[in-house]
């Protein structure tokens, strides 16, 4: 009896484990271009598979009519990563990043990025894009604007924080920062339900309907999964990869799904 168990069971880790590498086979991402036209802004949904310690990191670059890059980089402030994945929210940081034209052809040749900024020196290895419009690239700048209203009243009140010599006023400033990283009023950030990820998907579907139709059911978690699972069903996309990958970022890239 024993013995038609652990064969049953070995049985079951096979099947499952062939059915896990077939689902990561069908939504690899392979490169395809897409349609533009030169003089068009672009923009560029890219993802560092083997960021955050092997979570991975996602950023969107936006790309003006003369080639110029603006990179748009999300990430916790507030909280200390073991806070974050305990679950706690907390004020965010939005790093925006420019970079000339040369600059900006060269960042996507070779995915290394050398910006002022969290997460904006780094090498980044896949990318989806498409054309957009003048208007759509000011709207996507236009929804940063909270993320930057919200870290710079953090910077402010951090400061009043830090330079108060009375207690009890020190400690009323505490409250108010622990306040605001509950989100009341603020857009924070928080590992599980609003993180670099989400943020850059939330940039780009205020422009894009087919990202916002797929955002609303999405159940994958880390960057790696759901640019895979958007790649694979937004086919007016062009796919990308940036510089070469190591053997490390290529084995997370096929295999992280979720």
């Amino acid at each position: 009896m024993k013995k038609r168990t652990g064969t049953w069971i070995k049985y079951s880790i096979i099947i499952l484990l062939l059915l896990y590498l077939t689902i990561c086979f069908s939504v690899r991402l392979s490169v395809r271009e897409t349609s533009w036209k030169a003089g068009e802004c672009m923009l560029y949904y890219i993802v560092n598979p083997d960021g955050m310690k092997g979570l991975g990191h996602s950023i969107i670059m936006l790309v003006d009519e003369e080639g110029c890059g603006t990179v748009i980089s999300y990430n916790g402030l507030q909280r200390s990563l073991t806070e974050s994945l305990m679950g706690k929210s907390g004020v965010g940081k939005m790093s925006i990043g420019t970079m000339s034209a040369d600059e900006t052809e060269t960042f996507l040749q070779s995915g290394d990025l050398h910006l002022d900024g969290d997460q904006l020196t780094d090498n980044y290895d896949v990318a989806l894009y498409r054309p957009i419009t003048a208007a759509e690239y000011g709207a996507i700048l236009e929804q940063t604007e909270p993320y930057l209203a919200a870290q710079e009243q953090f910077a402010v009140l951090y400061e009043k924080w830090a330079m108060e010599e009375n207690t009890s006023q020190k400690a009323k400033y505490e409250q108010e920062l622990l306040r605001m990283g509950q989100g009341d009023d603020l857009p924070v950030y928080q590992i599980y339900t609003n993180n670099c990820d989400h943020v850059a998907r939330l940039l780009i579907s205020s422009i894009d309907t087919e990202l916002r139709d797929i955002m609303h059911h999405t159940w994958h978690i880390t960057p790696n999964g759901n640019i895979k699972a958007f790649g694979a069903k937004a086919q007016s996309w062009g796919i990308m990869m940036l510089g070469s990958q190591s053997l490390s970022e290529r084995i997370l890239m096929f295999l992280m799904i979720f």
